[in-house]
Formats: structure tokens, C-alpha cells, sequence
């Protein structure tokens, strides 16, 4: 899901360099927020791995035929767990490369009107 960026591009176009850096500040702070989200979905992917590491360790003091609906119940509970947590961190790192994607764009523009500035000044 690609987000809309139109205004800030267009923000962009017509702003000077300071505009354009603090609206990089703004963009990084945002980066931030996904790597916690790439965090947390990290976190909940290791959830299913640890349940299924004692189950495995303590697999000697139960018998399977007796613990079969708490198994299979655990199991939808594992891979729901597993979904959620690709979920967001797939999410993090498509939204982590749409920041990274905007911030080049957005610090050539800013380069190119650094640029143009200077050209203005040498000619006065």
C-alpha cells in the first residue's frame, strides 16, 4: 500500500532548503516509528518458536492423545501469531523503503535548489 505523497512533493518544489530538511526530520522520525513496528513484529514472530521450544522440551511428561485439543488450539494460536507478526513487519519494511525512496528524492530537490541559490548569488 503506497502511500499518497503528492503535497509533500509539491511542498517540496516550492520550499527552500530549510523547509525541505525539517520535512526530512519529519520523514526520519517517522522511520523510527516503523522500525518499533518492524521491532515488535519481530518480537511476535519469536512467540510461536518459543511455545513450540517447551512443548518439545516437556513432551516426555504428557501423552499427545490427551492434550490433543490444547495442542491443535495452540497450533492455530501459533500460526495466527506467525501471520500478525509477517504482517507487521512486512508492512515495516515497505513503508521503512518509501521513507528511504521520498528522503533521496526529497534531498536531491533540496540539493538542486541549494544549487540554484548559489548559482543566483554568484551572478549578483
Amino acid at each position: 500500500m503506497e502511500r499518497d505523497r503528492r503535497f509533500e512533493i509539491e511542498m517540496l518544489k516550492s520550499s527552500e532548503p530549510r523547509t525541505v530538511l525539517s520535512l526530512i526530520r519529519t520523514i526520519e522520525a517517522e522511520k523510527r516509528t516503523h522500525l518499533a513496528e518492524l521491532r515488535t513484529g519481530i518480537g511476535i514472530l519469536t512467540i510461536p518458536m518459543s511455545l513450540a521450544t517447551i512443548l518439545i522440551a516437556t513432551s516426555r511428561y504428557y501423552d499427545i492423545s490427551q492434550v490433543f485439543l490444547w495442542v491443535i488450539m495452540l497450533t492455530l494460536g501459533a500460526i495466527s501469531l506467525i501471520l500478525i507478526g509477517a504482517y507487521l513487519a512486512y508492512q515495516a519494511f515497505m513503508k521503512l523503503r518509501e521513507n528511504e525512496q521520498f528522503i533521496r528524492k526529497a534531498r536531491n530537490m533540496a540539493f538542486d535548489s541549494f544549487c540554484e541559490d548559489e548559482e543566483d548569488y554568484d551572478k549578483e
